[in-house]
């Protein structure tokens, strides 16, 4: 902890993190926390306070924080009078060799023959955000005075090191292969060094970095992976840091964003670079129960045997410690000492948040502590596990045993006679598995259920095409989503029914809201729902670029899951969502940048990956594919589902990965019956109807 004051609020801080630490936070921590948060009224601090001004905010995910430089770097420009001006940076193509390393298996690769990179490609590298390319900045927005932060180790003798702050005191320039403005050398100002830096012919701590090579691999905006060679000055803006840039750093005026901080140990990365509580700011409101309810039992085993082993070493160096404490291992250790003064024994400098007792002990295993290592040849261990196998299997009463011979390879030459059909994965069988099990709800007679049946239906088709994907991507979309998810999963592996998941689901829904939903023969409407289940909590920020200097203009709406249409202009749900996600020039903003009026197409950094779409008593036509515009590309999404009307009954058709139509009802049966049609086939018009019912909710989705 880096305090440096001893007042009141200084010693709330402290108790605070203290607490923190172990994720054992108390009302009084929180309750003074909450002071912390921006707000209008003392004792909340207020962003407007000068103190506060070119503060680098600490927040969890890098994309927040390159969009926090970009917008800090317009506005620091402003406050100045100065020219932003743009530094490029020179690329050329690398090739996928091995000097990259391994890419992810989840990532497209993309290969060059040349090293020269088209104009067009080349803009789209500057465009894309530092964390896309290994932090080295295709693009850098610079002006005199402006924050940085250095991002290698160039000269360590000279505090030129990675994570070193400052500020822009000069630059030397040139022109780059495109003819683009090249930095060849930023002169930086050094915050607070360590020491005092002194080169010849420049001013006291001002120091010059020059430009580097590096090959770096870069993430495109539909996830394909390019390798290319970098020129550039290795320094970023520094309006914002990660939390894992901020370690080591201490804070006067500390500002954090803890929305999206994962886990307590991040909140207390956080706050405890700041030097005193005055100058602690939280930017919006946090998560408690991230810093509450106490830490994981193998984090707190952790903590308890760093305790013990301080302890033995503090006896060690004041010759307190019996001589027969020795070992190599901290199980060897911690074994002894517990053997001397008793398994309940609790060294009086142990936190009391991770004390231990006898209802919660403290458990060393040293069973295993001399075992002789060595290599395992796997081939071997393989062999010997299966005759161990084969071995010990008993055959059944009245069987004829089978012969406990061990299986070789089989030669390239040899036929196989009965060959094994290896078992799919999940994703790879959506349809195949559709064919057999057609997986669908049967209707609750004593509690209608047939709104819950439909969309349910369908979203468990959605997420059985690539389960994993799904459930990182719907997450925490809402509490109702996350038991949804989790008892899609416990159906694969047959522990529940489908049914009990959607009436543990629906409990939920009328505990939060019996009047929306209710219980019994009462009608569920399934457009609230959706609204319900997928939330708003997630929703992107709508952005349009400028035509003038390519800058992104926030829009200041969502791009959100579900949308109830308005019939205008538009004749097809895709039709309707173009005009939708298009700013007329009657509602046109202003650029920050450069002062022009913009207007156009939303834009998105996280388009939705699934939108629902209400258009009960809507004339639209139903879209096979709708498009979300991203930065730089576009987000198609596929139909997978329409759920229909008809006298107070829900129905629903599902569109499988194959395009196959199946046809779902639960209250004649259960499964899906395959209406031996392709998507294709039908119309948009088509899928207006089905069986007289009327479509009332359609539901896209990306192919993950």
């Amino acid at each position: 902890m880096r305090q440096k004051l001893q007042s009141e609020a200084d010693a709330k801080l402290r108790t605070a993190l203290e607490n923190m630490r172990y994720k054992a936070c108390t009302e009084e921590d929180i309750d003074f926390l909450k002071t912390r948060i921006v707000g209008e009224h003392p004792p909340n601090p207020s962003l407007c306070d000068p103190r506060f001004h070119d503060i680098s905010i600490i927040t969890a995910w890098n994309s927040q924080k390159d969009r926090i430089n970009e917008l800090g770097a317009h506005r620091f420009a402003t406050d100045h009078g100065q020219p932003l001006i743009d530094f490029f940076s020179d690329d050329k193509w690398a090739g996928g060799d091995n000097s990259m390393g391994k890419a992810k298996k989840n990532k497209k690769q993309l290969m060059h023959r040349s090293n020269c990179i088209s104009q067009q490609d080349q803009q789209e590298l500057w465009s894309l955000s530092p964390h896309t390319s290994d932090h080295f900045a295709g693009k850098l927005q610079l002006c005199v005075g402006m924050p940085v932060i250095i991002r290698n180790n160039d000269a360590t003798e000279l505090c030129i090191t990675k994570g070193q702050e400052g500020t822009v005191a000069g630059w030397k320039t040139s022109l780059g292969s495109k003819g683009q403005c090249v930095l060849d050398t930023l002169f930086v100002t050094l915050t607070t060094p360590p020491t005092d830096v002194q080169i010849d012919g420049l001013p006291l701590n001002i120091v010059p970095i020059s430009k580097t090579t590096k090959k770096i691999s870069v993430r495109l905006e539909n996830d394909a992976v390019v390798h290319i060679e970098r020129e550039q000055v290795n320094i970023l803006p520094n309006f914002a840091m990660t939390d894992y840039s901020a370690q080591g750093k201490t804070r006067h005026y500390n500002v954090v964003d803890l929305q999206h901080c994962n886990n307590h140990q991040s909140y207390y990365t956080c706050l405890s670079r700041s030097a005193s509580a005055e100058g602690t700011v939280i930017m919006q409101a946090f998560d408690r129960r991230k810093i509450t309810g106490g830490a994981s039992g193998w984090l707190r085993q952790e903590y308890r045997m760093l305790e013990l082993l301080d302890e033995i070493t503090l006896l060690k160096y004041n010759n307190e410690c019996p001589e027969f404490i020795q070992g190599h291992r901290r199980n060897s250790l911690a074994s002894l000492y517990q053997q001397w003064k008793g398994r309940l024994y609790v060294p009086c400098r142990v936190p009391r948040q991770i004390r231990w007792n006898a209802a919660d002990p403290l458990n060393i295993d040293n069973g295993l502590d001399n075992v002789e290592w060595k290599v395992v040849d796997k081939k071997k261990f393989l062999e010997e596990k299966k005759k161990v196998e084969f071995i010990n299997f008993v055959p059944a009463k009245g069987s004829k045993p089978v012969e406990t011979t061990i299986l070789e390879k089989r030669k390239a030459e040899d036929e196989l006679v009965n060959p094994i059909i290896k078992k799919k994965t999940p994703s790879s069988i959506f349809g195949t598995e559709m064919a057999e099990n057609q997986v669908g709800l049967k209707w609750d007679s004593v509690n209608y259920s047939c709104a819950y049946d439909s969309l349910f239906t369908i979203l468990f088709h959605i997420w059985f095409a690539s389960p994993h994907k799904w459930n990182k991507h719907m997450k925490h979309f809402t509490e109702f989503t996350d038991l949804l998810l989790k008892g899609f999963q416990q159906t694969i592996v047959s522990t529940v029914s489908i049914e009990e998941v959607r009436d543990n689901v629906r409990y939920s829904l009328n505990k939060y809201n019996d009047e929306n939903f209710p219980l019994g023969p009462s009608l569920t409407s399934v457009s609230e729902l959706a609204h319900t289940m997928l939330g708003t909590e997630q929703d992107s920020f709508a952005w349009i670029r400028c035509e003038n200097c390519s800058a992104k203009v926030p829009t200041g709406k969502k791009i959100n899951h579900i949308y109830c249409p308005i019939v205008n202009s538009a004749s097809s749900t895709a039709d309707w969502l173009t005009l939708k996600w298009f700013t007329q020039p009657c509602n046109a903003t202003l650029c920050s940048s450069c002062n022009n009026i913009v207007h156009g197409q939303w834009q998105s950094d996280t388009p939705p990956k699934m939108l629902m779409l209400d258009i009960f008593s809507q004339q639209l036509s139903i879209s096979h594919q709708v498009c979300v515009k991203g930065n730089k590309l576009n987000t198609k999404l596929h139909l997978k589902g329409v759920i229909y009307y008809k006298d107070k009954h829900f129905t629903s058709i599902v569109i499988d990965s194959l395009e196959h139509v199946w046809y779902h009802d639960g209250m004649t049966s259960p499964k899906l019956v395959n209406c031996n049609v392709d998507l294709s086939a039908l119309s948009p018009s088509m899928l207006m109807s089905r069986n007289g019912s009327s479509a009332c909710l359609v539901i896209y989705s990306r192919l993950l």
